[in-house]
């Protein structure tokens, strides 16, 4: 390792791409260099860089049909359960990626990755399902905007610290350091989460749990299906089906177009960050260095922030003043929509717009932090409203809705990539961006839309998969007085 080490540092030849790509910024051997890592594993498979960065692809289709996998799977052995042994893959296989480095290696890492993403995408998956397990309406729109930020916090505080970890490193540092933390992760999940599925409308269906720990822990992580409710196949593959019925539902598609704009323009914008910033002054960019770069995600940090103290003040008070003064305190799931009107409508537009005059006039570095701090704030404010107004219409499914709206997001962050280079040479990185701006304003056309009509909307949906919690009555404390849910269009007290 030590020889392939001193030889990735001394040679003078940088990687090169495959036939009419060019690389840019261009990378080098130089231990200085931002792109290092990617130019490491260049030389040690005998690839390219943009080969290597395939990985990333490959991590991202694991996310994308993970969740698919484990949304039956957590039905049948028990929400807990499937998180620990997930958790301990998802170790497993960062360990495996880690010592991937010998020539031969390079499919067994883009495998590794696969995997990483396919077991690391539980959390998306049973997310939605405990938070609807443990928490009334009223509470609901704090706790998503909680789960969602903490998603979202580790997509970028992930790259950040893997940054200044790896700067004057061999790439496996990249994989060893989050080791530890999975494996803390394991010992938390061991400690101290509990099953959270219970059946209140047939108490005596649930099964009874050992109440002593030794005895609870091992029924709850190494017999899950002990402290689950018995189900038959048949009803697994229905759950497993529930995705692809509720991806078919107007209210569905309408949603996860303005997901996949609203979102997926942020993820192009991330997509070109790094490029401007190390590119030369004499190239257009701001000539940093691989820590400069890393330092520059704070603005990314300090707009999650923002995101996670508004929401957990509105994203509930809102909706449930809205409730109260329009609908005599009756509640109805597009009154959580009215929280996006700052965020979607006018920070993403004016952040997307004011990032492409930035790179197109080459305005200060501290102008271009302030666009990406407005696109963040913007983009990441509407997830957690999003995936909670999905679930909250489709109420007995909400792992499989969760999953619905997530790969609305991933399948942009999928396919951006591969066009967001060809967009920028045609037409210019300003017009670029200032055309995403004004696709953002168009995508919250949707939002209007179901604010409007979404009442009729929803009522265009599969009776297998409807449900929801329009009637709920909210007295003037915020509590729940009584429950009336739709399904399949009638109504049951």
């Amino acid at each position: 390792m030590a020889a392939i080490k001193d030889d990735i540092t001394t040679s003078q030849h940088p990687p090169e791409g495959p036939p009419g790509i060019v690389l840019v910024p261009v990378p080098s051997d130089s231990l200085r260099d931002p792109l290092l890592n990617l130019a490491q594993q260049a030389k040690i498979y005998g690839k390219t860089t943009v080969q290597e960065a395939y990985a990333n692809s490959a991590a991202l289709a694991g996310m994308a049909f993970g969740p698919f996998f484990f949304a039956p799977v957590a039905h049948r052995l028990g929400r807990s359960s499937v998180i620990l042994w997930c958790v301990l893959c998802t170790l497993v296989c960062q360990v495996w990626g880690a010592v991937m480095t010998h020539p031969d290696d390079y499919i067994a890492f883009v495998l590794s990755r696969l995997f990483a993403g396919f077991f690391g995408a539980v959390p998306t998956v049973l997310g939605p399902r405990i938070i609807t397990d443990l928490l009334f309406l009223h509470q609901r729109g704090r706790a998503f905007t909680a789960l969602h930020m903490a998603f979202l916090f580790g997509t970028i505080a992930g790259p950040t610290f893997s940054a200044f970890i790896s700067a004057n490193a061999f790439f496996p540092v990249e994989f060893w350091w989050s080791v530890g933390l999975l494996g803390a992760t394991a010992v938390l999940v061991v400690c101290g989460l509990e099953e959270t599925g219970y059946d209140r409308a047939h108490p005596d269906r649930n099964p009874v749990i050992p109440t002593p720990w030794l005895a609870n822990r091992w029924a709850t992580f190494v017999l899950g299906h002990r402290v689950v409710q018995p189900t038959t196949w048949a009803e697994t593959m229905k759950i497993a089906a529930a995705p692809i019925l509720i991806g078919i539902c107007p209210v569905t598609i309408i949603m996860g177009t303005f997901t996949l704009i609203s979102f997926g323009f942020y993820v192009g914008m991330n997509a070109l960050v790094p490029v401007w910033l190390q590119r030369s002054p004499a190239e257009g960019g701001y000539g940093f260095s691989l820590k400069q770069s890393a330092a520059f995600t704070f603005c990314h940090w300090i707009g999650i922030v923002i995101v996670q103290l508004v929401g957990h003040r509105y994203n509930d008070r809102l909706p449930l003043a809205l409730a109260r003064r329009f609908n005599r305190g009756g509640w109805k799931p597009e009154y959580r929509l009215h929280v996006l009107w700052i965020p979607s409508l006018i920070l993403n537009p004016i952040g997307l717009g004011l990032f492409g005059a930035t790179l197109q006039y080459h305005l200060h570095y501290l102008v271009l932090a302030l666009a990406v701090f407005l696109v963040t704030i913007g983009a990441l404010a509407s997830v957690p409203v999003t995936v909670n107004y999905v679930v909250e219409c489709f109420t007995r499914y909400p792992a499989e809705a969760g999953i619905v709206v997530g790969a609305y997001r991933i399948v942009y962050g999928l396919t951006i990539t591969f066009y967001i280079n060809p967009w920028v040479a045609a037409v210019g990185v300003g017009w670029v961006y200032g055309m995403m701006a004004f696709f953002a304003v168009f995508s919250f056309l949707f939002v209007m839309l179901l604010m409007w009509k979404g009442h009729a909307i929803r009522g265009w949906q599969l009776a297998s998969v409807a449900s929801s919690e329009e009637g709920v009555q909210i007295d003037e404390g915020g509590s729940e007085k009584h429950r009336v849910v739709h399904e399949g269009g009638g109504q049951q007290a």
